[in-house]
């Protein structure tokens, strides 16, 4: 095991604090207008709530009734009235996604007359059937084709500064096996500790597409700069983001002997935590291929080449509360883009991603607004849009190092690019395919090439 260490002492924030002080007992009877649990309220919790807030996962309570709601109905509101909850920090007006757990301002009308009315029952035969959710320490998407595991327990004192680390697996794999689901899941005592892990196929991969966008290095025994083999991103766990499942005849590709790596972030909450990761893999039937890889890279803002991160120009003066910077690539092949997340820390504010047409033309695709680094949520298209080679992929962050910011811990700092989460980054990832010059115009014949999930 690699470890780095950060420099700072850090409390864990709460990932999910949904909620802050019980509610009231409850109210009278409302009138007939009035929203109610069973009729209006329990449909909008079993679509938007409960996949998260039920026991055994990392949410702070469940929601699955109305007496485990009730108490915290005024919390609900505040939160689901300021968009807090359920977690969902893009400009719903620009572009469409699927899955998209937000609420509609109909729905959050909805609860905040059924609180503001006493947050009533209503008729017990109006509730919907009740989700069958799996345990917590279930896997998501059904029984996993393979399971790798850490080889031995991350250890994480009660305190200390952020800790990075980096655990290297066997697959055991004899063959080569095509990804159609893969999902992390943390112990159940190191939910809390985890902010986030990168998983990596290492492996001798003549298809190899770096991190850093486009990047294509074929030497297996490539290392980052803290001497880690890199290999291919499999998947970034976060607490918003445990696991993907790619569409019909896309996948990644785990090949024989490959080995995993598992480049985890850690911070500290009071008392000594002991998790071991493991990750699942769904796999295609052996011998299917899907017709394109996936492919998980990066984008950097603050870098008008993308020229690597260590060449970051990211630089956010004390005090600043609007400070942008741009970062542009030049696609060399046609590409079919699957969805977009920002990662930035404290300071992060917002991050936009937009194409810029061979014509001139510039077409916002994503614009993620109050950005919450508790939070790493990749947004994926609905209907995935397509761009030619030429297209120009500009991506631009905003962070905001005020003491208006309620989660900077040194206004007065001259904050840059690091790792640690006082330092800073602005990354926006992607998942995207390959296309062929056939493939991207019958794409764009069905009229995929315009809008972002329109």
């Amino acid at each position: 095991m690699n470890r780095t260490l950060g420099t700072l002492t850090t409390a864990a924030i709460p990932l999910l604090a949904l909620l802050a002080v019980p509610a009231a007992p409850p109210a009278a009877a409302a009138d007939g207008d009035t929203p109610t649990f069973s009729r209006d309220i329990a449909p909008i919790f079993q679509r938007s709530c409960q996949r998260c807030h039920r026991p055994e996962t990392a949410a702070p309570m469940s929601l699955l009734s109305y007496e485990q709601i009730r108490p915290w109905a005024r919390s609900i509101k505040r939160r689901v009235e300021s968009r807090q909850m359920p977690p969902w920090h893009i400009d719903r007006t620009i572009g469409v996604y699927e899955p998209d757990p937000s609420l509609s301002d109909e729905e959050i009308a909805l609860v905040t007359a059924w609180v503001d009315g006493g947050a009533p029952r209503g008729n017990p035969s109006d509730l919907p059937p009740q989700i069958e959710w799996p345990s917590g320490d279930a896997w998501e998407y059904g029984e996993p084709d393979l399971v790798v595991e850490m080889q031995e327990d991350m250890v994480v004192p009660a305190e200390g500064p952020d800790l990075f680390v980096n655990f290297i697996a066997d697959t055991g794999l004899t063959e080569d096996r095509y990804i159609r689901w893969i999902e992390v899941k943390p112990s159940k005592a190191g939910r809390a500790t985890v902010h986030h892990t990168m998983v990596y196929a290492i492996q001798d991969d003549a298809e190899y597409v770096g991190e850093d966008f486009f990047e294509r290095d074929d030497d297996p025994n490539r290392r980052d700069a803290e001497g880690n083999p890199v290999g291919s991103l499999l998947i970034e766990y976060a607490v918003g983001n445990t696991g993907d499942v790619y569409a019909d005849n896309t996948g990644k590709l785990l090949m024989a002997g490959a080995k995993i790596r598992f480049s985890g972030h850690y911070h500290s909450i009071g008392e000594v935590i002991r998790d071991r990761q493991r990750v699942g893999f769904g796999f295609y039937p052996r011998g299917v291929v899907p017709k394109h890889r996936i492919v998980s890279t990066r984008l950097f803002a603050g870098l008008p080449s993308n020229r690597g991160w260590r060449n970051n120009e990211l630089s956010i003066p004390p005090g600043a509360d609007n400070v942008r910077h741009d970062g542009y690539r030049v696609l060399d092949r046609p590409i079919q883009l699957i969805s977009f997340q920002a990662h930035m820390h404290y300071r992060g504010k917002g991050m936009e991603l937009e194409a810029i047409h061979a014509d001139g033309r510039r077409e916002l695709l994503t614009r993620i607004q109050n950005y919450d680094f508790n939070w790493q949520i990749a947004y994926p298209y609905k209907h995935p849009p397509v761009f030619p080679a030429g297209t120009v992929l500009h991506v631009t962050s905003y962070h905001d190092n005020s003491e208006n910011n309620p989660y900077n811990p040194d206004p007065t700092a001259w904050v840059g690019w690091g790792n640690r989460t006082v330092d800073d980054m602005a990354i926006g990832w992607t998942n995207f395919v390959f296309l062929s010059e056939e493939d991207y115009e019958q794409h764009a014949a069905a009229g995929a090439a315009t809008g972002a999930g329109d």
